[in-house]
């Protein structure tokens, strides 16, 4: 995890919204120390309601601003596959934007079709999100396991895959991205976007 590559983000969010760091910081309802705090890579104890605040006033996704710090890439774990294929059918559940209450518990279904040559077989679909905690509160969907088996799915067989996740405990915009990848974990379409869920966790 770097704080500097937290900082270089940040600093690169701020030049691309045209604001200066006084008209963020007024923005966002935040102190212009609490700002500089932040861009020297101080984030660990910061509030979960300030970066959410930050985000909205930069017009970003919450998890733009703190990926860079805590997500670890999975570029070049690449699975070796021949004449496979996928495609994504359909949201069963909660298709993008659904609401959801803070701290709720639900579960999310794709529905996805073998467009390849070959089965699938032992393949697992995993969560590409870093689990990611702020002034000690979840940030971002959190699933209850990071990986769930696939089951073997013949060329044209259509197969509904399910996650169970919880919403963290304030108003937002989360987003949970899942890709399938061998026994090794490496990625089998790395290719094709994501399937993921995206959900407006709101308050009564």
């Amino acid at each position: 995890m770097s704080g500097r590559r937290f900082s270089t983000s940040l600093n690169e969010l701020i030049e691309q919204s045209n604001l200066t760091k006084t008209q963020l910081a007024e923005r966002a309802g935040i102190s212009r120390a609490s700002l500089y705090n932040l861009l020297s890579g101080d984030v660990a104890e910061s509030k979960l309601s300030t970066l959410i605040r930050l985000s909205s006033a930069l017009g970003v996704h919450p998890l733009d601003i703190i990926h860079p710090y805590f997500h670890k890439s999975m570029r070049g774990r690449l699975a070796t596959t021949h004449q496979a294929g996928t495609a994504f059918i359909e949201d069963v559940t909660y298709p993008d934007y659904s609401s959801v209450m803070p701290h709720q518990t639900f579960v999310k279904t794709w529905a996805v079709m073998n467009t390849g040559k070959v089965p699938w077989e032992n393949l697992f679909l995993v969560c590409q999100d870093a689990p990611v905690e702020v002034g000690g509160m979840a940030m971002g969907l959190q699933p209850d396991q990071p990986r769930i088996a696939i089951p073997k799915t013949v060329p044209g067989e259509k197969i509904l895959l399910s996650v169970t996740l919880t919403a963290p405990g304030l108003p937002c915009t989360v987003k949970s991205e899942w890709k399938a990848t061998d026994a090794n974990g490496k990625l089998c379409f790395p290719g094709k976007l994501p399937l993921y869920c995206i959900v407006k966790v709101c308050s009564l």
